[in-house]
């Protein structure tokens, strides 16, 4: 069995499978909580000081 080319003339958006479409908005939506979280972390001296606490040094 060949083993398929990813290039650009084969990637079609306009079919793409339902595993990607999960693949990305699961992705975007991690991306986004971790970057809340983080925002939160920066400019919030109690949760950063809880944060601390644990022993977790971002």
């Amino acid at each position: 069995m060949k083993a398929k080319k990813l290039n650009a003339k084969t990637l079609n958006f306009d079919n793409a499978s339902k595993d990607q479409i999960i693949f990305l908005v699961v992705s975007g939506l991690i991306i986004f909580f971790a970057k809340a979280t983080y925002d939160l972390y920066l400019h919030n001296p109690a949760f950063h000081m809880f944060i601390q606490s644990k022993g977790i040094f971002l």
